[in-house]
C-alpha cells in the first residue's frame, strides 16, 4: 500500500517542479480513496517549458496500490478555441503538430506507485510568450475512487533572460539625471528588463533622506512590437508626499477620468540600443490621481 504522505510528498514536489498550482475546489484533500484504480494528482495544472526542458514535459500518474509491475494508458486532447472562448474545442492532435503525446501506455514498475506520462513539445522556439498552450489527459480504464481521471495541463513559454548590456535610464518625472544600470533581452523574444533603474537615482537625488522612498521595482519590463513599445504598470520607488507610491502606467491604461490613449504611439523602439517609453504617472492609493499633468519620457540607451 501507498502511504498517502508519500503521495502527498511527491505531489508537492511536483507542483514545485512544474510551477503548477490547482485551481478547483475539489483538488483538496486525500488524493485515493481507496486501494485500486489509477488517478492523476490535480485535475489542473500550470506549466512552463524551455529549451532546458528538452523538448519534454512529465506529469506523473499514480496508483494506490504498490504491487507487481502495471500498465496504464492514456489518452491526448488539444484545445483549439479561440482566446477568448468561454469554452475549450478539444481535438484529438495539435494542428500545429507542436505538442503529442510520447506515451499512451505507462508502466508502473513493481512495488512503485508513480509512473510517468510524457508529452512532447518539439521545439520551443515555435512557441510564443503571448500564448497559453490547453491539453488533457484522460486515463482510460480503472480510475481510483478519486475518479481524477483526467488532467488539464496548461502551458506557456518560460522567459530566459541573458543580458544585453549596460545602459543608462533617465525617467524625467522623477530624476534630474540619467543612472547606469543594467538592461536583460528574453531569448528569442523583444522582450527587455532594466534591471533596478531607481534604487540609485531616489538614493542620489535624496528622495531616500526626505522620506520619499519606498520599495522600488527589481525591474521595468518591456516588450517591442516592431519598432513600438508596450509595458505593464511599475512602481517607481518614489513615495509621492512620504505616503503614496507613485506608478508608471502605460499611456492608454489610465482610465480614471482622462483619455492619454493618443500618446501611445510615442513609446518607440528607436533603434536595438535606443528605447523611449512616454509613461502616466498615478498614485492607485489616492483614488488614482495622476501625478502632475500629461506625459513624461523614460529613456533607456544601451551602451
Amino acid at each position: 500500500m501507498c502511504r498517502i504522505k508519500d503521495i502527498i510528498l511527491s505531489t508537492l514536489l511536483l507542483s514545485f517542479a512544474l510551477t503548477a498550482v490547482s485551481c478547483n475546489e475539489d483538488e483538496e484533500g486525500a488524493l485515493y480513496e481507496g486501494d485500486n484504480g489509477f488517478a492523476f494528482a490535480s485535475s489542473v495544472l500550470y506549466a512552463e517549458v524551455s529549451k532546458e526542458d528538452a523538448g519534454v514535459l512529465e506529469i506523473p500518474i499514480y496508483r494506490g496500490e504498490a504491487g507487481e509491475a502495471q500498465q496504464a494508458f492514456v489518452s491526448f486532447q488539444y484545445d483549439v478555441a479561440r482566446p477568448e472562448a468561454s469554452e475549450p474545442s478539444w481535438v484529438e492532435d495539435d494542428p500545429s503538430g507542436v505538442f503529442s503525446l510520447l506515451t499512451p501506455k505507462v508502466t508502473f514498475a513493481e512495488n512503485s506507485c508513480e509512473a510517468i506520462v510524457r508529452i512532447k513539445f518539439g521545439d520551443s522556439d515555435r512557441l510564443k510568450t503571448s500564448n497559453k498552450y490547453r491539453m488533457k489527459l484522460d486515463i482510460m480504464g480503472r480510475v481510483s475512487p478519486s475518479e481524477r481521471s483526467s488532467v488539464v495541463v496548461t502551458v506557456t513559454k518560460k522567459l530566459v533572460f541573458e543580458k544585453y548590456g549596460d545602459c543608462t535610464y533617465f525617467d524625467e518625472c522623477i530624476f534630474e539625471n540619467a543612472y547606469e544600470t543594467e538592461i536583460y533581452k528574453a531569448q528569442g523574444e523583444d522582450i527587455y528588463r532594466v534591471m533596478d533603474p531607481y534604487r540609485e537615482g531616489l538614493i542620489a537625488e535624496e528622495y531616500a533622506a526626505e522620506g520619499w522612498m519606498g520599495t522600488p521595482p527589481d525591474y521595468v519590463e518591456f516588450t517591442c512590437e516592431g519598432d513600438h513599445i508596450t509595458f505593464k504598470e511599475f512602481p517607481t520607488g518614489m513615495l509621492f508626499n512620504k505616503q503614496h507610491m507613485s506608478y508608471a502606467y502605460y499611456p492608454s491604461d489610465y482610465i480614471w477620468g482622462r483619455d492619454f490613449s493618443k500618446y501611445d504611439s510615442k513609446c518607440k523602439k528607436l533603434n536595438d540600443k535606443h528605447f523611449q517609453l512616454y509613461a502616466v504617472y498615478c498614485l492607485p492609493t489616492f483614488q488614482y490621481g495622476y501625478m502632475n499633468d500629461g506625459i513624461y519620457m523614460i529613456d533607456i540607451n544601451v551602451k
